[in-house]
């Protein structure tokens, strides 16, 4: 960076902003945030350091946040089948994907 030029850095939505001053050049880092699972089942977000619920992470996945759950003991990524519970758990709630869709997935798998 030249000098006379400072770099400022700002909390955004989704990570960091940097913008550098005499130019508008404006950076975005990415980051995801850490959902740690405890062999008692309760979800750590490490981020906001608390606890929070199946349908806490779920509000938090609606918002765009990027997230990844692991297994605190072995570190072992656990996001998608967490994702498969949270759906799980809202169609017991509230049904609201079609069955033949859900027999799809099954039958043909995510190709």
């Amino acid at each position: 960076m030249p000098s006379g030029q400072e770099a400022v850095l700002a909390p955004h939505r989704t990570g960091w902003s940097v913008s550098v001053s005499g130019r508008e050049a404006y950076a975005i880092v990415h980051y995801m945030r850490t959902i740690r699972r405890y062999s008692n089942r309760k979800l750590y977000d490490t981020t906001a350091s608390r606890y929070l619920t199946l349908q806490e992470l779920g509000a938090l996945i609606r918002q765009g946040e990027e997230v990844q759950v692991v297994v605190h003991s072995t570190g072992a990524d656990i996001t998608a089948s967490t994702m498969a519970q949270i759906i799980f758990e809202e169609e017991k709630r509230t049904p609201q994907l079609p069955a033949q869709a859900l027999r799809d997935i099954i039958v043909n798998g995510l190709k």
